[in-house]
């Protein structure tokens, strides 16, 4: 509930006075009569109440554990703040649900406010390639990262984007006792993790987005690896993302906070242009890009979206050891049409685009629904036709072609870290692209003509990293082809100058007003709710875009610079909580608005 977004006073019993310690989790009643019982945090303890009335009483501990520091209520109240968002939400993400039997036998003292130390923020531009471990191959950005934490003498927190990220830094911090924090495991042993780095037995500290919430003691460094991959935001309210909470945990309890990342980004061109965050001067390692243009003469080539010199590069690099193409859709068709009108179909459950197996079978890849009788929305046509290629179609086109050689599909149904160093082709979607020793002897990317005329306003920055982070896969000395594409995007990329393409980006986003040079925030409800919005005199003087069709609801866009957002966020808290608003969401920062036409 909006309006319990605040501090509430409850009275400690006598009984209670030596257990109740801050941060520990209690009990309390809640409510009319106190008839509800919740469970909450406690936040501070003083010995005289902020309000005259008669105080409820805390009902019982759960256990005297500290879970809450005072830097983390800090930093998830801030957070929370700065989105329009409630703390609990923030906490609820960054404290695991508690495990009686792993608290046995453990004492834990409450936290003061960590003494701040000197503040340093840098962006660092990892290398290309690939590395041999102990434990396997890892990517040469991951052990550059490892060698930042081998270095520091305190408390490091890295925090990457998905699940193969950690697994291979875990493989670069072999040598380095590390905790990783991730949605694996049980309950009990996510809670026994948590309580490793609340007590400091832990110095290192490497994870998904939740990791930034880590409560590591005496924190000296904090990387952010990737910042502007999606992944890193929090899909549940308040939308909070890793990168924006490492900066504010960074300006909370100070130190070295680093933006590490193959590629370049939007958002951190703009931080080294403000002079907020430190460039470094090295040149990247990267991996030389040929542009492959030329029409296919080949049967099997021109079905797989391959050129003529592509296919002459892949042949070569087989006879030497693996390949990988990069393509842009998993399954085997990813879109199914009308074929009178070319009409995409839908899911009549999730509204989802259908996409179809090589049985001929159709299925909604998001919710399961295998609809039958499909008829057209627009034309009522009952008639259906494939329209795409996915990564099963193009390796079964592949594995025709190069008979003898193992084909292997890597997408989200198809999940594989590492594949064995032979001749084989590895058929990938972007960001399930699986490791090589050695690296690739070759890149193929197909599908980028399609993929930079998706409309969006992060198609550039995303095509760029997509692309830049298969590029890395490949061996010292290997080629990596990108098929069918050219123009400008394709000329910097191919000679590397990827920084260039980032500040183009920028400028032509700043000269539209659109993120980051501002915040877009998001609000979400019903027609009258948003009016409402739009009528405070806190908001009504912005650019807003809308009210639009968002779902079951409505949404309009409010863009407002960074010295007035705080104070448009706040009153539009101010109005959900007064008004008991539950219906109304805020999303600040969201560029997906900016890609509903790329989802439809």
């Amino acid at each position: 509930m909006p309006r319990l977004d605040r501090l509430l006073d409850y009275l400690i019993p006598d009984e209670l006075v030596n257990d109740v310690v801050v941060g520990c989790r209690v009990r309390v009643p809640l409510g009319k009569g106190g008839t509800r019982r919740i469970d909450a945090f406690v936040v501070e303890i003083s010995e005289k109440s902020s309000t005259e009335m008669v105080l409820a009483e805390i009902e019982s501990t759960h256990g005297s554990v500290p879970v809450l520091t005072p830097a983390l209520w800090s930093l998830a109240r801030t957070v929370a703040d700065r989105n329009g968002g409630g703390a609990a939400d923030v906490l609820r993400g960054a404290i695991p649900k508690r495990g009686v039997r792993i608290e046995k036998g453990r004492e834990f003292l409450p936290r003061d406010m960590p003494v701040p130390r000197p503040i340093e923020r840098t962006a660092l531009t990892l290398d290309a390639g690939v590395v041999e471990t102990p434990n396997g191959p890892t990517l040469r950005s991951l052990a550059q990262i490892a060698e930042l934490v081998r270095q520091a003498q305190a408390g490091v927190i890295v925090v990457v984007p998905d699940w193969r990220d950690v697994s291979l830094l875990s493989r670069a911090l072999a040598d380095v006792p590390h905790i990783i924090v991730d949605s694996s495991g049980t309950p009990s042993e996510r809670y026994g993790r948590y309580l490793d780095i609340l007590s400091g037995d832990a110095r290192v500290v490497i994870g998904m987005r939740s990791a930034v919430y880590a409560p590591v003691v005496d924190l000296e460094l904090l990387v952010v690896v990737d910042e502007s991959d999606p992944l890193l935001e929090e899909p549940h309210t308040p939308y909070v993302h890793a990168r924006d909470a490492a900066v504010v945990r960074n300006s909370i309890e100070g130190g070295r906070l680093v933006f590490a990342s193959i590629t370049p980004s939007v958002e951190l061109t703009r931080f080294v242009e403000l002079g907020f965050v430190e460039s470094n001067v090295t040149k990247p390692s990267r991996t030389t890009v040929m542009l492959a243009n030329d029409v296919s003469d080949d049967g099997y080539a021109s079905r797989a979206r391959i050129p003529s010199s592509g296919w002459k590069v892949l042949r070569e690099a087989l006879e030497r050891g693996p390949v990988i193409v990069q393509v842009s859709r998993p399954g085997f068709t990813p879109q199914v049409v009308c074929a009178a009108c070319r009409t995409p179909h839908r899911c009549g459950t999730c509204r989802s685009l259908l996409s179809g197996n090589r049985d001929g079978t159709v299925l909604c890849r998001v919710c399961g629904l295998t609809p039958i009788g499909l008829k057209c929305a627009h034309c009522s046509g009952r008639e259906t036709a494939w329209s795409g290629v996915g990564s099963v179609r193009t390796a079964d086109e592949l594995g025709r072609a190069f008979p003898g050689v193992p084909v292997v599909v890597a997408d989200g149904e198809h999940r594989a870290l590492e594949v064995p160093r032979r001749a084989s082709l590895v058929i990938a979607t972007r960001g399930a692209e699986p490791i090589v020793s050695g690296g690739y002897e070759a890149v193929l990317i197909v599908d980028g003509d399609k993929e930079l005329q998706r409309p969006g306003l992060r198609t550039s920055e995303n095509c760029l990293r997509w692309w830049g982070h298969a590029a890395s896969l490949a061996a010292d000395g290997a080629t990596v082809v990108l098929a069918n594409v050219d123009g400008a995007f394709a000329s910097l990329f191919a000679s590397n100058q990827w920084e260039t393409i980032i500040e183009t980006e920028l400028r032509e986003r700043r000269a539209l007003g659109f993120p980051p040079s501002t915040r877009a925030i998001a609000v979400r409800g019903s027609i009258k709710d948003l009016q409402s919005v739009r009528e405070l005199d806190e908001v009504s003087g912005h650019r807003i875009m809308g009210p639009a069709k968002d779902g079951d609801s409505f949404r309009i866009v409010v863009l407002a610079d960074y010295r007035t957002a705080p104070t448009a966020i706040s009153a539009i808290r101010v109005h959900t909580v007064a008004n008991n608003a539950v219906n109304v969401r805020v999303h600040c920062d969201d560029l997906s608005i900016f890609d509903d036409v790329d989802n439809d």
